[in-house]
């Protein structure tokens, strides 16, 4: 498909060693229980609810849109296409939307079959008869001039969410190149309508949207610059838009970004918060430690065509000030390289940060505990599911294809840092993610190669038993167990939370980065359960700190990052 890289593509191929023997999603801990409820058609990319109807949609690559009808207990369910190609007039779709007034926004591309490396992009809405109505009234609201795709990164247009007062819709538009390169057929790096994010109003209809990166800011449809492919948007309970994307080939951080208008966050001078190395002539590729040639299926020389000295790469502008990705201090999902030894690194175990997940992880799906209904360190959270199965080609050891939960911290009004948990691993291709009171709905893609007898399907995810923050009287855990303090880095309030199979005499101590005894927060026997309790900080100076578990012989230690 297009809007992947060339080396995500072949990773999919790799699905079929991957899930042959594990196809069923699990839980990395208790209180989330997991089921299947249906068996999705192999090009499925979305699921979006609507918000007036309550009703769950699927979006079909093919330009189908199908309903999820639910049977009476809720343990599977069916679907019912309601839209196809000759409603809406797309064939090739990759993004969906709805607004608050039930409002349906698609957006999708064209190419051109007599030049493939051509092609438009194109949004269109259909606004319902009557408010919950599946009867609608299309039109398009914009659509691109021709303008050009590229031969191997066609990214396109995919991301699409509504503003929360419907005003406006965002739309992703990502890069035609892997890192900013010029094509070698096409001579051209990047265009106007490449590598932005649109600001469409919500009530436009049949607009000409140029290939003019000045004409685009001018006219007020120029969000934000420098991004790759931020596939998905959400928004969090307090009305701030954050992204997720994929970097290239080269061994860079995927990013997560808070988005703000009139931003740049860098694409193609940085990637993944770092500088992308052909800006620095002469480049030698073979001696950069963050490609790794024989990672993509391509061999050595395949990859160094694009990854070679570039003596005309353009230079970035001097009057804009880049935006950095959230940065992430982990516990998963925290892998990168050494920018100077390429050695593979565990940002949490170092006390560092990432900006923001490991490599070639493809987070493509987000979402909010928007409204806050889960409790405890979930609550007002995001969730976030990867595509590609990480560790396939790569040596960073993350297996990927898995849901997170991203706890994020705003450091004033600049910055969010980030803490990030696994919760559920084993899907095959998630792409699409919806969440629906304490409930997350994933649906697996079929686009690329799949093993026999493995077809995508839609999961429902019950996060309904997931209670923390007090002690859990009615679940006894099967082992001992020492949680990641969360948020990390904190100021000054911390939640530290461990789990007892049995009653053991506990004790829960800090420490300092020089091990003197900073305090005492558990001495005591306690019950089975899962226990949660608070450190402040507010008395502590800035670093890092330990904290040291001893219930009965288990002992565990982690570190913490106090950050003033």
């Amino acid at each position: 498909m297009s809007f992947l890289t060339r080396k995500k593509i072949i990773l999919f191929i790799t699905f079929i060693l991957c899930h042959v023997l594990n196809a069923q999603p699990v839980p990395t801990r208790s209180g989330i229980s997991i089921k299947q409820l249906a068996v999705v058609n192999g090009s499925s990319v979305r699921i979006e609810k609507d918000p007036v109807s309550g009703n769950l949609y699927i979006l079909e690559n093919n330009g189908n849109i199908k309903r999820v009808n639910f049977n009476d207990d809720s343990s599977s369910a069916t679907f019912e296409t309601v839209y196809e190609e000759s409603d809406h007039g797309v064939s090739s779709l990759l993004g969906i939307a709805f607004g608050q007034d039930g409002t349906l926004y698609l957006v999708g591309n064209e190419t051109n079959q007599q030049n493939t490396l051509y092609g438009t992009g194109i949004i269109v809405k259909g606004v319902p008869s009557t408010p919950g109505s599946e009867e609608r009234t299309w039109s398009v609201l914009a659509q691109t001039v021709e303008y050009a795709y590229g031969r191997a990164y066609n990214h396109r247009m995919s991301g699409v969410i509504v503003d929360p007062d419907s005003n406006y819709i965002y739309v992703n538009s990502g890069a035609r190149t892997d890192h900013g390169e010029e094509r070698e057929v096409e001579g051209l790096r990047e265009t106007g309508l490449t590598s932005i994010i649109l600001k469409l109003p919500a009530d436009g209809e049949n607009i000409e949207l140029q290939d003019d990166r000045e004409w685009l800011r001018i006219n007020g449809y120029l969000l934000a610059e420098g991004i790759r492919n931020d596939f998905d948007f959400a928004y969090s309970g307090n009305g701030d838009l954050f992204s997720v994307g994929n970097s290239g080939d080269r061994d860079d951080p995927e990013e997560m970004n808070w988005i703000r208008e009139g931003h740049h966050y860098g694409f193609p001078w940085r990637i993944g918060g770092n500088r992308t190395p052909q800006q620095d002539t002469p480049y030698v590729p073979q001696e950069d430690p963050l490609l790794n040639p024989f990672a993509y299926g391509g061999g050595q020389g395949q990859l160094y065509i694009t990854f070679s000295n570039d003596p005309d790469y353009p230079a970035p502008p001097d009057s804009i000030t880049f935006t950095e990705p959230i940065l992430s201090s982990g516990p998963v999902a925290d892998k990168f390289r050494d920018t100077i030894s390429g050695d593979v690194q565990d940002a949490s175990e170092l006390g560092a940060m990432i900006s923001t997940f490991t490599p070639h992880r493809s987070p493509n799906g987000i979402v909010f505990d928007r409204d806050s209904i889960l409790t405890g360190e979930l609550k007002g959270g995001a969730f976030v599911i990867s595509l590609a199965a990480g560790n396939t080609f790569q040596p960073f050891a993350d297996t990927s294809q898995d849901l997170l939960h991203v706890s994020l911290t705003k450091e004033g009004d600049t910055a969010y840092t980030a803490q990030v948990n696994r919760l559920v691993s084993g899907f095959a291709a998630p792409l699409g993610i919806e969440m629906v009171g304490d409930k997350l709905y994933v649906v697996e893609t079929g686009l690329w190669s799949r093993p026999q007898g493995n077809p995508p399907k839609l999961w429902e995810i019950d996060l309904s038993g997931e209670t923390v923050g007090v002690e859990v009287n009615n679940f006894i855990p099967k082992k001992f167990e020492l949680y990641q303090n969360y948020p990390n880095p904190f100021n000054p309030v911390t939640k530290i939370k461990y789990s007892l199979p049995k009653e053991v005499p506990v004790e829960l101590k800090v420490y300092s980065i020089l091990g003197r005894e900073a305090a005492t927060l558990v001495s005591s026997t306690q019950q089975p359960g899962v226990y949660e309790i608070d450190w402040n900080a507010a008395g502590f100076a800035s670093g890092f700190y330990f904290y040291k578990i001893k219930a009965g012989d288990f002992i565990s230690v982690k570190k913490l990052i106090l950050l003033k």
